[in-house]
């Protein structure tokens, strides 16, 4: 599990229904996650997003173990919601949410906005990302360079 400390320096645990969706801060993760057979890839189609056109997918885990309302609930929990460039087919952003540790029924919005794209070794990478958390800008990271693989050979990844 994890932790979370606020201002008073007191490290709580992050409550389950916070890690049953996709925290990462790349889509990928999600689609790799999407193809699990416990999951749901659901193509919404094409909108406009922020004033770019874009094709939203979503992505929820499913529960069929669990009684219908658990399972309805843990659906809605971890759900994440990728919006690709129509045009170039690049991660947009992403959309989830997160709900106070004592209520899993509010849902407070999440967003990561990935932009201003260029090629690093052949790899086309977001050079600014800015993550939203109840529609307020909580952070922005403008990148000016990026390496890849670098320090680690082909057999320690494969070791991982």
């Amino acid at each position: 599990m994890g932790g979370w400390s606020g201002p008073d320096g007191v490290v709580h645990q992050i409550a389950y229904h916070n890690l049953v969706n996709d925290w990462g801060w790349f889509p990928l993760f999600s689609v790799v996650a999407g193809s699990s057979q416990n999951s749901v890839v659901t193509l919404i189609g094409n909108e406009s997003r922020n004033g770019q056109s874009v094709i939203h997918i979503s992505v929820a885990q499913q529960f069929h173990s669990l009684p219908p309302d658990s399972a309805s609930l843990m659906a809605h929990l971890s759900q994440v919601d990728i919006f690709l460039d129509a045009a170039t087919l690049l991660p947009a952003a992403i959309t989830y949410a997160i709900h106070p540790d004592d209520n899993a029924l509010q849902d407070i919005p999440v967003e990561l906005q990935f932009s201003s794209y260029g090629s690093i070794s052949g790899v086309q990478v977001p050079h600014e990302i800015r993550k939203f958390i109840n529609n307020s800008l909580a952070l922005d990271l403008q990148f000016k360079t990026a390496t890849f693989n670098t320090g680690l050979s082909a057999t320690q990844i494969g070791a991982l």
